[in-house]
């Protein structure tokens, strides 16, 4: 990759590096990051890449390239928000599907980058745009800007190679040791240490970090099961993977989603941090 023109951090470089299979792009790309120009800079140099016809990619000097960067491409979409809800319709989507099935015109790929998605994009949209993403046409790149992938299902985050840039959200250090030690005490044999490293979901300020922070757990060991790259804790994640299948793993995110609305409705938390611990323990030990 030609990194010319773009002042990339190393680990972002990494990444990219790490994510280019013979000079393409996994079809669907995610960027978290609280900043728009560091998010709009790494989406506009994806999709110089995805359009230029050169081999030193991008080359950032012909014609698909540089209309790439002043983003008037033909071939590359910025989908803007037709409704006053401030949200994506379903209709909309489902223009944006057969749009995608067009041949491009000025170069062999098209690319989709939706800004703001995790504010626009509502479940049901996601769910329209599921099968899109599970089998995307040939040559064809989406690629969704975000601030935090708290808001998006897990079945498509689980379609999408996520990247985090410096400058993104982060999570407070005493939910990441909070999520650590809950994932710990996943595999014991004894219920009470579990049921006691759930105690600490009780600190409302702290809950929607703790299992922020484990959703990235539990993706982080699916993606390493993957042989993708982890955007947390790589050794966290294969202590996972090492004890846990891809089912139980996905089981266990359903699972946060679970807690985060009954949270919603004032459920007791010593009873709903009970029943969260009685869902893993089931589980873990289910056949």
């Amino acid at each position: 990759m030609n990194y010319a023109g773009f002042d990339f951090d190393k680990e972002t470089i990494e990444f990219l590096n790490s994510v280019d299979r013979g000079n393409k792009l996994p079809h669907a790309l995610m960027i978290e990051c609280a900043d728009e120009k560091k998010s709009d800079d790494l989406a506009t140099f994806l999709a110089m890449y995805a359009v230029c016809d050169k081999s030193d990619r991008p080359c950032g000097a012909c014609k698909n390239c540089i209309n790439a960067k002043e983003k008037h491409h033909p071939d590359i979409s910025y989908p803007k928000i037709k409704t006053k809800s401030k949200t994506y319709d379903v209709e909309q989507m489902r223009e944006i599907i057969k749009d995608a099935y067009i041949l491009p015109n000025d170069s062999n790929a098209k690319v989709y980058i939706f800004e703001k998605a995790d504010e626009r994009f509502t479940p049901l949209v996601q769910n329209t745009f599921l099968k899109l993403f599970e089998e995307p046409p040939q040559n064809v790149y989406f690629i969704l800007q975000c601030k935090s992938t708290r808001s998006f299902l897990d079945t498509i985050l689980s379609r999408f190679t996520a990247v985090r840039i410096r400058g993104g959200e982060s999570l407070d250090e005493k939910a990441l040791e909070a999520a650590e030690n809950i994932v710990s005490c996943l595999t014991e044999s004894r219920e009470y240490p579990l049921l006691k490293a759930l105690g600490v979901l009780s600190d409302k300020e702290l809950s929607g970090d703790i299992i922020a922070a484990l959703r990235l757990h539990f993706r982080d060991a699916v993606v390493f099961l993957s042989g993708g790259k982890t955007l947390g804790s790589r050794e966290t994640a294969k202590k996972l993977a090492s004890r846990i299948t891809r089912k139980k793993l996905m089981e266990m995110l359903e699972l946060c989603d679970s807690f985060e609305n009954k949270m919603k409705f004032n459920v007791n938390i010593n009873l709903l941090t009970t029943w969260m611990c009685g869902e893993f323990r089931r589980i873990i030990w289910q056949r």
